[in-house]
């Protein structure tokens, strides 16, 4: 499985004639006109409406590649059909707890703390879970005891679904963003130590790299590893 960080939220994953993209925003490096050339099938995920997660470039691509499908939280719809014609392209919206699938992928899309969706994927004999924006929002610095509580206990709920889902995650994309403030890994602390997840890698941390790295905040010391890429970055996973 071959893993290339894009930049902030954004991932292509080859996992043999599947190719998987999700939340493109950026392409500093220029990763991805490569790596769509060289793909046999590629599926394109977008979580949700942000636009540092939705960036309508991505439709431009089934003019010259071999886009199978594109996977949306069905929150986009409405602003996708300001621009573009929808019936033109091979396009699945989902709302949360709902199941996309063909013979090469299958997704369910669990709910998220934020807008849209996460979505747990099922490709080339790996089960890969990209968060979007689910995380624990709690905003210490902002938010009053009751707030925070409700922050934490909003994605604790989801996780239990996620937990219900499945026992294993191949591959796990989190956000780890430091300027939320307080505790900002207790998010990733928790899905950790819900989810035995075999590879975790940073993503959404805003330019604050060093102290999202900090894996001691919040790795699970019984199962797995940690990555953090930088954008540009190509990691190789067994």
């Amino acid at each position: 499985m071959r893993v290339s960080f894009l930049g902030h939220s954004g991932f292509a994953i080859e996992c043999g004639e599947v190719t998987l993209v999700f939340d493109y925003y950026i392409d500093e490096h220029e990763l991805v006109p490569e790596i769509l050339e060289r793909a046999q099938r590629v599926y394109v995920f977008v979580s949700h409406s942000h636009r540092d997660h939705l960036n309508p470039d991505i439709f431009s691509w089934n003019e010259h590649y071999r886009i199978e499908r594109y996977v949306i939280a069905n929150e986009c719809r409405r602003k996708l059909k300001r621009s573009l014609d929808l019936d033109s392209y091979p396009i699945t919206f989902l709302h949360h707890d709902e199941d996309w699938a063909d013979e090469h992928v299958h997704v369910h899309a669990f709910n998220s703390t934020d807008v849209g969706v996460c979505f747990m994927v099922d490709a080339g004999g790996r089960r890969i879970f990209h968060a979007g924006d689910y995380n624990c929002w709690h905003f210490e610095l902002i938010n009053d005891e009751h707030g925070v509580r409700k922050a934490v206990g909003d994605f604790k709920a989801i996780l239990q679904d996620i937990k219900a889902y499945t026992q294993h995650v191949d591959l796990a994309m989190y956000p780890i963003t430091p300027n939320i403030g307080g505790d900002f890994a207790l998010g990733a602390r928790l899905y950790l130590q819900a989810v035995p997840t075999k590879h975790f890698i940073v993503m959404h941390t805003w330019g604050r790299d060093r102290e999202a790295s900090e894996f001691s905040l919040y790795r699970n010391p019984d199962y797995g590893e940690c990555h953090a890429l930088a954008a540009g970055k190509t990691l190789l996973l067994d």
